[in-house]
C-alpha cells in the first residue's frame, strides 16, 4: 500500500522527488476507484487559474486575498463535481458584498423545485445549506487531489 501523506510531504518539500517516484504508479492508485477522473487533464497551474479567472469574472474584490485563501481548493463549476464530505468555501454572487464564507463540510446535495442547494455543517456544528446557483463554490483538494495534480504537472512539463 502507498502512503500518500508520506509521499504528498516529501514531494511538498522537494518537488525534484517526482523524478525519483514511480508517478504513473501512484497515479493509477488513487485513479484505480475512479475517484479522481476529473483531474485527468488538470494541474495546479490549470486548477489556480480557474480559481482566479472566477473571480475575475464576477468582479470578486480583493481577488489576491481571495486566491490566496483559496490556494488548496478548486473551482466548482458543476454540481457532478461536488463531492459529499469535503470543505467547501463559497461567495454569493447577488449581494451587495461579495465575501468569501468560512464554508463547511459538505453533508447533502438537494435538489428541490427552486434550484439545487448545498447542506453543509461548519466547525461549530451549524448547518448551513445554501442555493449552488446563486454561489460561486470552492472545495478544498485532498492531499491526494493535491497529488495527482502535481505529478500531472510534472508529467505535462517532463
Amino acid at each position: 500500500m502507498i502512503n500518500i501523506k508520506q509521499i504528498y510531504d516529501d514531494a511538498l518539500k522537494d518537488p525534484a522527488l517526482f523524478a525519483k517516484i514511480d508517478v504513473d504508479a501512484i497515479i493509477d492508485s488513487l485513479e484505480s476507484d475512479g475517484s479522481t477522473d476529473y483531474l485527468e487533464r488538470e494541474s495546479l497551474s490549470t486548477i489556480h487559474k480557474s480559481v482566479y479567472d472566477c473571480l475575475r469574472e464576477h468582479d470578486i474584490p480583493y481577488i489576491s486575498k481571495y486566491g490566496n485563501k483559496l490556494a488548496d481548493y478548486r473551482y466548482i463549476e458543476e454540481i457532478c463535481h461536488l463531492h459529499k464530505g469535503k470543505n467547501v468555501r463559497w461567495i454569493r454572487k447577488n449581494t451587495g458584498e461579495k465575501t468569501l464564507t468560512n464554508g463547511g463540510i459538505v453533508v447533502d446535495i438537494k435538489f428541490l423545485d427552486n434550484g439545487m442547494h448545498i447542506l453543509t455543517k461548519n466547525n461549530q456544528n451549524r448547518f448551513i445549506q445554501y442555493k449552488f446557483d446563486d454561489c460561486l463554490t470552492f472545495q478544498k483538494l485532498s492531499m491526494g487531489e493535491q497529488l495527482v495534480l502535481m505529478a500531472n504537472e510534472y508529467v505535462d512539463h517532463s
